[in-house]
């Protein structure tokens, strides 16, 4: 890649591509039938992300697949940073505008007379405590505190992004949260240390914690085919959902 390229933030994409993509994959996953509700938490503890178009792709491709496994619902999105804080629902008829309010950084302008106008990201910065830090354990547990506690499954996904160190409170968090009728798919690029690269170690020492995933291809070089990313954020929840207890509303 050119110096140059490196430089320009990447973009979502069209807001509708992929469709065909996340279609397949939701209806070979078979998870469809048992009517999920879909959640979004990203961090905001770091402007990076946003600028390099990795939240904009994520939210673009969490918002189709929230078309095709709760039609009509839309996605419940959240951005945490010291705390987790409710965003707008995240609707097909509104994906673009959502993701360049919420998901982007605005380029800087050279000149101050050709400065864009702050988006509702940029506008939130000291409410939300942005681009400071985030706490990724209080999010979980913000969250699980307002799943339903009958009904359809809720399926979290749930992004992380380095650096991050190894803080115990996540698995802690993630123990609690283990009979809720949730399933946390983590993705985006933690630090080697982070409780979401060991999830055979969690296990092995509570076993009853069966309701996490992460997916390590969810930032695949470009050009992967996004059916293999929809499906490969889809299985673990899959799977889940096939377990006895798995779907608690059942």
């Amino acid at each position: 890649m050119a110096a140059e390229e490196a430089l320009v933030p990447k973009r979502a994409g069209k807001p509708r591509k992929g469709r065909f993509a996340a279609s397949l994959a939701v209806r070979t996953s078979k998870a469809k039938r048992h009517s999920p509700r879909v959640v979004l938490a990203f961090p905001g503890g770091s402007s990076r992300p946003f600028e390099s178009g990795e939240i904009s792709c994520m939210a673009r491709r969490v918002a189709i697949l929230g078309e095709f496994l709760a039609p009509g619902t839309g996605v419940e999105p959240w951005i945490y940073t010291a705390q987790a804080h409710r965003l707008p629902q995240l609707l097909p008829a509104n994906a673009a505008e959502w993701i360049e309010d919420w998901a982007v950084v605005p380029p800087k302008s050279l000149l101050t007379r050709d400065a864009p106008p702050n988006n509702r990201l940029l506008e939130s910065v000291d409410r939300y405590g942005l681009f400071d830090s985030d706490d990724a354990a209080e999010a979980i547990r913000t969250i699980t505190a307002g799943l339903p506690e009958g009904g359809a499954p809720t399926l979290v996904l749930f992004h992380i992004w380095a650096p991050m160190f190894n803080d115990p409170s996540i698995a802690d968090q993630l123990e609690a949260a283990s009979g809720a009728n949730a399933f946390w798919q983590f993705f985006g690029d933690p630090d080697l240390t982070h409780v979401v690269w060991h999830l055979d170690e969690l296990r092995a020492e509570a076993p009853h914690i069966t309701n996490v995933g992460f997916y390590r291809g969810w930032n695949l070089p470009q050009g992967t085919p996004e059916y293999l990313l929809f499906r490969g954020a889809l299985k673990p929840f899959a799977r889940w959902l096939r377990q006895p207890g798995g779907a608690r509303g059942e």
